[in-house]
């Protein structure tokens, strides 16, 4: 009977010391591999547009430029919506690969995001024109409103160019009587266009070739983008366009130039 107790003294006593060893062993401090912190890229945020079509009033649309000089094989490139971070350089490169010029109706909000582009776009000998702040319907906006439109987009391309811009495009081409009294307050052409790419819509790459291809004539402005969404099809289509327009014989111009003509 002492055996056993004496055993069982013995067996608690070990159970004790081996216990006191794994505490010991889990309160001291050991070294911990510090988890990297993982790197965040951050994706400009775009604005996506719907830039469907609005309806310009009749009375006006005679008045407002939208096709140059019919006997002259000239044709204008023009973009709307930027500048974006995702398209801007991309376009602008493939034009100063082509050697040609387009012009650029920038929205004033994404001007104050990205001033850096459009004084790219100017360097590069290309126009800069004014595309309202914010993109509104400016048929549907009170006098005060498209005049604040027009003169903040105006003060933030004057800042990023040193140039006060003397264009401007209606978002969705609308345009009425009041409209054209405020940008001719302002001293902004208002300019449309005759060639329209759809490109917003992404219809397809070779849709947007053919829009333009199928349809060139003396003195045409065509309308694409290089804002609002997703532009890939567009800056695919791009060098096609250009190298369509000149096997056919046509000079790539800016706005400036097409009106002078």
């Amino acid at each position: 009977m002492k055996k056993i107790i004496l055993l069982l003294a013995v067996l608690i006593a070990c159970l004790a010391g081996w216990g006191s060893v794994i505490v010991v062993y889990a309160s001291e401090a050991h070294p911990v591999a510090l988890l990297a912190t993982p790197t965040v890229q951050v994706t400009p945020t775009v604005k996506i547009i719907n830039d469907k079509l609005a309806t310009p009033a009749p009375e006006v649309v005679g008045q407002v430029f939208s096709q140059g000089n019919s006997d002259k094989p000239e044709i204008a490139l023009t973009f709307d919506d930027g500048p974006n971070p995702a398209a801007t350089q991309q376009v602008l490169d493939i034009l100063k690969r082509y050697h040609v010029h387009a012009t650029f109706f920038c929205i004033g909000e994404n001007v104050q995001s990205y001033p850096a582009l459009v004084a790219q776009e100017q360097a590069d000998g290309n126009i800069v024109g004014n595309h309202t702040w914010n993109h509104p319907d400016l048929t549907k906006a009170s006098v005060t409103e498209v005049q604040k439109q027009l003169m903040d987009t105006n003060s933030e391309l004057k800042s990023a160019t040193g140039t006060t811009p003397t264009l401007f495009r209606p978002p969705y081409g609308a345009i009425d009587a009041a409209v054209k009294q405020q940008a001719a307050q302002q001293h902004l052409q208002p300019v449309l266009w005759d060639i329209d790419t759809q490109d917003w819509s992404m219809p397809g790459t070779r849709s947007i070739v053919n829009a333009v291809l199928d349809h060139a004539g003396n003195g045409d402005v065509v309308l694409m983008h290089d804002g609002g969404g997703d532009r890939t099809q567009t800056i695919a289509a791009l060098p096609q366009i250009i190298e369509g327009l000149q096997q056919k014989g046509f000079n790539l111009v800016t706005i400036p130039q097409l009106m002078n003509a």
